[in-house]
């Protein structure tokens, strides 16, 4: 059913962004009357800082070091290429929690809670009170593999029951999701209530 996980980094080249931003900034903005601001939809002004910003300004490579600073993976599940942050939490007792982002997300919804939830003592909390964390990308998403079909919330909570139980071994879980993984999460807890 499941193929073993593998490691996964961000990698860009300097030549794919390269070619990217060069696209950003050859984009003819539509014209807009002076002083029309957003009236006539998105304001002329900011859509010009927007491309400078991208174009100029915009550090790559920093980007890439922050979407490298947690542990993440791609595991095959029936078919399906799921990309997933793995942190484990501090103490030997840390509880596993599966964080689903909604629509249109990521993961980088989670990024401002990973170190506390893992790593409690560094926040004034404690160490028996750490989960290691589970972000996956829901599948299309991020660096997951797109599906060959549509796939709704019920299959891909059981994609996310089979990478929590058999992929990473954790036999029992906890689950919380906002937006679109609040319906995957509430599936978890339909379909796969023996490990959620």
């Amino acid at each position: 059913m499941t193929n073993p996980t593998r490691p996964f980094q961000v990698e860009w080249s300097a030549a794919e962004v390269a070619r990217v931003l060069a696209r950003v900034a050859d984009t003819r903005l539509p014209p807009a009357p002076p002083g029309s601001g957003w009236a006539y939809g998105c304001d002329a002004d900011f859509l010009q800082r927007v491309q400078r910003y991208w174009s100029q300004q915009y550090d790559w490579r920093a980007a890439v070091a922050q979407l490298n600073r947690h542990p993440q993976f791609i595991a095959t599940i029936d078919g399906q290429d799921v990309h997933y942050l793995h942190i484990r939490g501090e103490g030997a007792q840390a509880r596993p929690l599966l964080l689903t982002h909604g629509w249109p997300g990521s993961q980088v919804e989670f990024w401002d809670v990973i170190e506390p939830l893992c790593f409690p003592s560094r926040f004034g909390g404690r160490a028996e009170d750490a989960f290691d964390l589970v972000l996956p990308s829901l599948p299309g998403y991020g660096f997951s593999g797109a599906p060959a079909q549509p796939l709704g919330q019920r299959a891909t909570a059981r994609l996310w029951n089979t990478l929590m139980t058999e992929v990473l071994g954790y036999p029992r879980y906890l689950a919380q999701g906002g937006d679109w993984g609040a319906i995957v999460t509430s599936w978890l807890g339909l379909d796969h209530g023996e490990h959620v």
